[in-house]
């Protein structure tokens, strides 16, 4: 079961200036699990855009939005952080057939071929050092 609150729209970069210390976005406004180390956030495509801000509590974690309900044509993502050199990036999209593609940088635009369920993970690049953890925000649109 879904529950929503309204949702706040940001401009990310704006958001970065007026705020030097860098805290998350609101993270109201999305049905929310923490299942070991995966945060998944829920949200429907009518909602589109947005920014969901979030936090690494430790090296292990993984973020996963869900996104129901898409019909456009493209999905397109960006991370932000305060912090240019954190080791966090787009791992991957998985598609409305549970197939997947990735991995991306801390940008993604994916053309969706498939209307229906879409889930983007935000996660630890693997082949590179840098910690994970702190706030970062997810821009979708």
């Amino acid at each position: 079961m879904f529950s929503f609150a309204s949702f706040a729209l940001s401009d990310t970069s704006k958001l970065e200036r007026e705020n030097s210390t860098f805290e998350p976005f609101q993270r109201r406004g999305a049905f929310r699990i923490v299942e070991g180390n995966k945060i998944i956030r829920k949200v429907d495509a009518s909602q589109l855009p947005f920014t969901i801000g979030e936090e690494f509590t430790n090296e292990n974690q993984q973020f996963i939005l869900v996104i129901k309900n898409v019909k456009k044509s493209s999905i397109s993502a960006t991370i932000s952080t305060n912090d240019k050199n954190r080791n966090i990036r787009i791992n991957q999209i998985i598609l409305p057939d549970n197939s997947s593609d990735g991995p991306f940088s801390k940008t993604m635009k994916y053309k969706t071929s498939k209307k229906g369920i879409y889930k983007i993970v935000v996660g630890k690049n693997l082949m590179a050092e840098g910690k994970l953890t702190g706030n970062f925000n997810l821009s979708v649109e």
